[in-house]
């Protein structure tokens, strides 16, 4: 491995966020990424949306396709659209989820959990062991947790496969674990790309991935998402935008080659550069923003150039429109000048990836107040939760949206009797764009928005969206006990049919 890149990544990607503590030590060190933590807290913190190989296929490809954030690029279309399986696509978050964030994290956990002076950075620890892991097991289901990342310390190699009920409890106790080790006299977390050390903000990231968590299994476990949704608010979730967990990249060129360790710039970013122009949102995006006056339409795309003949638009057509998901964008009328793009700023390998926003914490906390297990008006939490979304756009560079804008729209579009569930989740949808990761699992666990049916003839599943990833096929030779162990709870099939555990609709 080429130990100096890495370290030249980091210390370039410190210069961001103005830390630039610790790192004479870690220039000296060659192997400083493999023994020391500061540095294997910021490698993992990159690769999170830095990674353009998964970001490409993971995110834009399978998950922006499957709920139709995205349409009409060719891989998105063909794969995302029309539900064809792909090993490389399907298996690439597994594969860099695993060898590049877990391990390293593993690792630090071990390396500070005896040292007094290293409390906040086991804390922090924890917490990014969650965050990676809890997108691994939503895409898979059943995954390596209580053993993963242990090859190199403890000698497995080949980790059973826990159940994800188990590993949601584990979860849970891991971060509140993280959120009581968390204190002033903890020490210092060196190496922190997301919140530079600030302790007080890493607290408010455990108690909102719990809440996060809470309401993943809202539908399968109502109980216990009641209890960990009420600690998680007890405890204090974000608060505003300046809470967001934000990754701010560089302009660094992109590395797609498994295993990369250049992860300066915007993985998703790099993967809408290259799909070749394709970068348009779906109709089922375009419409919903159009149609309901949003003012996030005119920060997230741009105007259509052409007419339905490749002309000017014709006086009074719509200027944005969204491609058909399941349609190529050189099929759609007029082809892809007569289609929306995506705004520039959003392209750049220097535009910021989000992580977990105030804005969906309090769409969360809307839909656990509707149900009456924490306190609060589900109306009141919901208003918070879009006019947050809408402002969270200005940190890519949006032009910010007017304060009557966004005033005329919430008057509007208030939360309807009978319809919270449905306009709560569809509202975590669009907040969710740029993470579809994170939109596909929400969309699976609550059924919102209603996605636009998929009729091409040669899609793999008759127009059925997946329900899951399926597992690297090479596990049958890696870890084949523990990998039959988990198919046997599937029915034996390694198949993306199949449901994970919270996903009961």
């Amino acid at each position: 491995m080429k130990f100096k890149h890495i370290i030249t990544a980091i210390l370039a990607a410190y210069t961001v966020v103005g830390c630039t503590e610790n790192f004479d030590a870690l220039e000296k060190d060659p192997v400083a990424l493999s023994s020391n933590p500061a540095g294997q807290l910021s490698f993992a913190q990159l690769c999170m949306s830095g990674d353009g190989y998964y970001q490409w296929r993971a995110n834009l490809i399978y998950s922006g396709g499957f709920v139709q954030h995205y349409a009409g690029a060719w891989n998105v279309t063909e794969f995302g659209s029309k539900f064809k399986k792909n090993d490389d696509y399907a298996t690439a978050l597994w594969r860099n989820g695993y060898s590049n964030e877990m391990k390293g994290i593993v690792d630090v956990i071990e390396k500070t959990s005896a040292n007094p002076e290293s409390v906040n950075m086991n804390a922090v620890a924890k917490i990014m062991r969650v965050m990676i892991a809890q997108r691994i097991t939503d895409m898979y289901g059943d995954v390596p947790y209580s053993e993963a990342g242990q090859g190199f310390s403890k000698g497995i190699v080949t980790p059973k496969y826990d159940k994800q009920q188990d590993i949601y409890n584990a979860f849970f106790k891991e971060l509140d674990e993280a959120f009581t080790q968390l204190s002033a006299g903890g020490g210092d977390v060196k190496g922190d790309l997301f919140y530079n050390g600030d302790i007080t903000k890493w607290k408010k990231l455990a108690n909102t991935m719990r809440l996060r968590l809470a309401m993943r299994i809202s539908e399968v476990s109502p109980v216990e998402a009641e209890k960990q949704a009420k600690a998680a608010l007890a405890n204090g979730v974000f608060e505003s935008n300046a809470d967001n967990c934000i990754m701010h990249h560089l302009d660094f060129p992109f590395n797609d080659t498994p295993g990369a360790l250049d992860f300066r710039g915007n993985g998703l970013s790099y993967a809408f550069i290259g799909n070749e122009n394709g970068d348009h949102f779906s109709s089922l995006m375009i419409d919903y923003l159009r149609n309901n006056g949003d003012p996030r339409l005119t920060m997230l795309a741009t105007a259509k150039t052409g007419g339905m003949n490749w002309g000017a638009p014709a006086p009074g057509e719509e200027l944005y429109v969204g491609n058909t998901p399941g349609v190529f964008q050189w099929e759609m009328p007029g082809g892809s000048n007569a289609i929306s793009g995506i705004q520039p700023y959003l392209k750049l390998k220097t535009t910021p990836f989000i992580h977990v926003t105030y804005s969906e914490s309090q769409l969360l906390l809307a839909e656990a107040a509707f149900r009456g297990w924490v306190a609060g008006v589900a109306g009141d939490y919901y208003k918070k939760g879009v006019e947050a979304g809408i402002k969270q756009l200005e940190v890519y560079g949006a032009p910010a949206a007017s304060q009557t804008s966004i005033n005329t729209y919430l008057a509007a579009k208030p939360l309807v009797a009978g319809k919270e569930k449905e306009q709560i989740a569809t509202q975590l949808w669009v907040t969710y764009l740029f993470n579809s990761i994170e939109a596909y699992s929400n969309w699976r666990r609550t059924g919102y928005p209603h996605l636009l049916p998929i009729t091409n003839p040669d899609s793999e599943t008759g127009g059925v969206v997946p329900t899951r990833l399926y597992y690297p096929n090479d596990e049958m030779q890696k870890n084949q006990a523990n990998y039959l162990d988990a198919l046997s709870r599937m029915g034996g099939k390694n198949e993306w049919t199949n449901k994970v555990w919270w996903d009961v609709n």
